[in-house]
């Protein structure tokens, strides 16, 4: 498919490292992260971006608690981050008894819960080296794990088809994988839907279609529920990263882009308006975790 230049978007912050994790609070406040500058951020409508987190490293993914919190993924794990004071608490260190190198992408299940993968940043980022197989995780709102996959190269964006019915899981090298959900809120085994090699972050809209970032080809695709794909899009930044939609701004998809040695400090987020709304993400409600 010809990849055409996108027009009808506009910049919301930018002269970051390499953009992670935007989300929209239900406030329709723009969080992000800065993956490799370090760092979680806040801008609200009309202010300056404001510093939230200035020393977490890696959060390649967030999301928003029932109380008022920021769940933040990133290096070691997961933290509750209080907006209002600055403190963190431990969420999450270990899974399967090992200790949680980074936590990726992240996605509220709509029950208390989440979705989330874990990532060898450390090779990646440090070492230069292929990573350490990761895990895809459940995590319920009493603070259960049930690991999903021992065997995910690079786990990144997570998404819901708006039936309720599929989980959708980007795994970088390999595509988008589709499951389907049991009763219990647990998928059962997955098919590939999308083969895509570079695929990042991840969103769906209210009739199924999914959005796909793709970071090394700093593409932006559009598929159809089927896995068709409807169009490419490229944007004047090396990497797109993420991906998400806001309950307040449905018809607004909010992209993150990322720099690298030749194109530094090119990690932006820009708001794009699209035909059909998006789905926003749910909240989480960790009623053992977060007090």
């Amino acid at each position: 498919m010809q990849t055409v230049p996108a027009t009808n978007f506009e910049i919301i912050a930018q002269g970051y490292d390499f953009i992670e994790a935007p989300r929209i609070s239900p406030e329709g406040d723009v969080w992000f992260s800065d993956l490799t500058g370090k760092g979680v951020y806040r801008k609200r409508a009309r202010r300056d971006v404001e510093t939230m987190l200035p020393d977490r490293q890696w959060v390649g993914g967030m999301v928003f608690d029932e109380s008022g919190d920021v769940i933040c993924g990133g290096r070691d794990g997961i933290v509750a981050l209080d907006p209002h004071t600055g403190e963190t608490r431990s969420i999450l260190t270990e899974v399967d008894g090992k200790p949680v190198i980074a936590v990726n992408d992240m996605e509220a299940d709509g029950r208390g819960g989440f979705f989330a993968g874990t990532i060898d940043f450390v090779s990646i980022m440090e070492k230069g080296e292929p990573p350490a197989p990761g895990a895809f995780f459940h995590m319920s709102a009493e603070g259960d794990v049930t690991v999903l996959r021992r065997d995910v190269f690079a786990s990144n964006g997570i998404a819901f088809s708006p039936c309720g019915k599929w989980l959708y899981h980007s795994e970088t090298s390999r595509g988008i994988w589709r499951y389907p959900l049991a009763d219990n809120g647990l998928p059962g085994a997955g098919d590939l839907l999308v083969s895509e090699e570079d695929g990042d972050g991840l969103a769906v809209d209210r009739e199924g279609n999914l959005w796909l970032a793709c970071w090394s080809t700093g593409r932006l695709m559009h598929y159809s529920p089927e896995g068709a794909a409807l169009q490419a899009l490229s944007f004047p930044y090396p990497h797109i990263v993420s991906i998400a939609f806001g309950a307040s701004d449905p018809t607004s998809l909010y992209i993150a882009t990322g720099g690298n040695e030749d194109v530094r400090k090119a990690g932006a987020v820009l708001r794009m308006k699209v035909e059909v709304a998006g789905l926003a993400g749910a909240r989480s409600s960790l009623r053992a975790m977060v007090k």
